[in-house]
C-alpha cells in the first residue's frame, strides 16, 4: 500500500440495521499542516490485510513526539484516515495553508470555497490595518488563485455567494461586499472573461473601501446620527482610498474606479464628485450596488440589518440610484441563496 494514494474508503457497520460512514486518507503534506500539540479530529489506522479501521487518536488529546512519528509513518504508508463526519474540523486544520487545502482531494469545492473566504478575509483585514506592499502581495496571491478557479468555472461563484450569506455579520461586511461585487461582475461579463483583467478587477473590489481605514472607528461605531461635520469627514473616504493606492503605484482603472466611484449614484446625488449616468463606470456601478446591498443586510451601530428579500425590494424602489443590470444580476444571485 505504501506509495499509493487511497483517497476514500467506505466502512459499513451494522448497528441494528445498516449504516454507511465515509473515511478519507490523510496524506503526509496534509498532516504537516496539523498543529503539533493537539488535533481536532479523530484518527484511524487502516489495516489493509483485514480491511478494517481502528481508532488510534481521539480529538483533543495531547500528541506526543512518539505519537506524531507513528502518525507520520502511517500517513506515509497511506494508512491514516479521518471520518468525514468531522470534515468541518478537518477543513479548519488544513486551511492554515491555502495551497495545501486547494490540492487536498478530500475537500469538495464547497469546502474549498470556505477556505478561500477565510483566507481572503484575513489578508484583506491585514492590508486594511497596514496598507503596505508586503500586505498587498499577501492579498494578491490568494485572490489570483481564486480568479483562476473562477475562470475555470464561474458557476463556482454561486457557492461563494451562498457561503457569505451564512455569515452576514459586521466583521464580515468588507469581505462580503467584495465577493458580492465580484460575483455580479462575473455574471455580467460571462463569455468575456480574461484572467489578467479579472485579477485587476477583483483587486479593485477588494480594495474599494480602503479609504474607510482612515476613518475613526469611534465615528464608524457611533450609535447616534452623524453630525454634518462627521458626514463630511466620512464622505472623504473615497479620496483617501485613492491616495493609498496611488502611494502603492496602483493606477489601473480597474482598481481606481471602484474606490473613487462606489458612492456615486446615477441621478447625481452621490459623492465625492456628483457623477451621474454614464459618467459612472461599470465597476463603480457594481461596487455601489454590492456595497449598498451588504450594508442593508448587515447590522450596524444604528440599526439591525434587513433580509435579502427586503433588500431586493429596496433596490426596486430606488431604480434611479443604481445600475439596473447590476441590480438584476445581484437579485438573481439571491434566488440561489438557501433560506435561513
Amino acid at each position: 500500500m505504501a506509495g499509493e494514494r487511497l483517497q476514500n474508503i467506505v466502512l459499513r457497520k451494522n448497528i441494528g440495521g445498516s449504516s454507511t460512514e465515509d473515511y478519507n486518507q490523510i496524506d503526509p503534506h496534509i498532516l504537516a499542516c496539523f498543529p503539533r500539540s493537539r488535533f481536532t479530529v479523530d484518527l484511524y489506522h487502516y489495516k489493509e490485510k483485514i480491511r478494517t479501521l481502528s481508532p488510534v487518536y481521539a480529538a483533543g488529546n495531547e500528541v506526543s513526539r512518539s505519537m506524531l512519528e507513528r502518525f507520520e509513518q502511517m500517513s506515509a504508508n497511506g494508512e491514516l484516515f479521518f471520518s468525514r463526519k468531522q470534515i468541518k474540523a478537518y477543513t479548519a486544520l488544513v486551511a492554515c495553508d491555502l495551497y495545501t487545502a486547494l490540492d487536498d482531494p478530500n475537500l469538495t469545492w464547497e469546502e474549498k470555497a470556505q477556505v478561500f473566504i477565510d483566507e481572503l478575509r484575513r489578508k484583506q483585514s491585514e492590508f486594511f490595518h497596514h496598507p503596505m506592499p508586503q500586505e498587498l502581495d499577501n492579498l494578491i496571491n490568494p485572490l489570483s488563485s481564486l480568479c483562476a478557479y473562477l475562470i475555470e468555472d464561474n458557476r463556482r461563484m454561486t457557492t461563494i455567494v451562498n457561503r457569505l450569506h451564512a455569515a452576514l455579520t459586521p466583521d464580515n461586511r468588507r469581505i462580503n461586499a467584495s465577493l458580492m461585487a465580484l460575483a455580479v461582475y462575473l455574471e455580467m461579463n460571462k463569455g468575456n472573461l480574461f484572467l489578467e483583467t479579472l485579477e485587476a478587477v477583483a483587486l479593485g473590489f477588494f480594495l474599494y473601501d480602503i479609504g474607510m481605514s482612515k476613518v475613526s472607528e469611534l465615528m464608524i461605531g457611533k450609535r447616534q446620527k452623524l453630525t454634518p461635520s462627521e458626514q463630511r469627514t466620512l464622505q472623504t473616504h473615497p479620496q483617501k482610498g485613492l491616495e493609498i493606492v496611488n502611494r502603492l503605484n496602483m493606477t489601473r482603472p480597474e482598481i481606481v474606479e471602484p474606490i473613487i466611484q462606489h458612492h456615486e449614484r446615477l441621478n447625481g446625488s452621490g459623492y465625492p464628485n456628483k457623477l451621474a449616468a454614464d459618467k459612472i463606470g461599470q465597476l463603480g456601478r457594481i461596487a455601489g450596488v454590492a456595497d449598498s446591498y451588504i450594508a442593508m443586510v448587515t447590522d450596524n451601530a444604528q440599526r439591525a440589518g434587513i433580509t435579502p428579500i427586503e433588500a431586493a425590494a429596496e433596490f426596486l424602489r430606488k431604480k434611479n440610484l443604481y445600475d439596473q443590470m447590476a441590480q438584476r444580476t445581484l437579485i438573481r444571485y439571491l434566488q440561489t441563496v438557501p433560506a435561513s
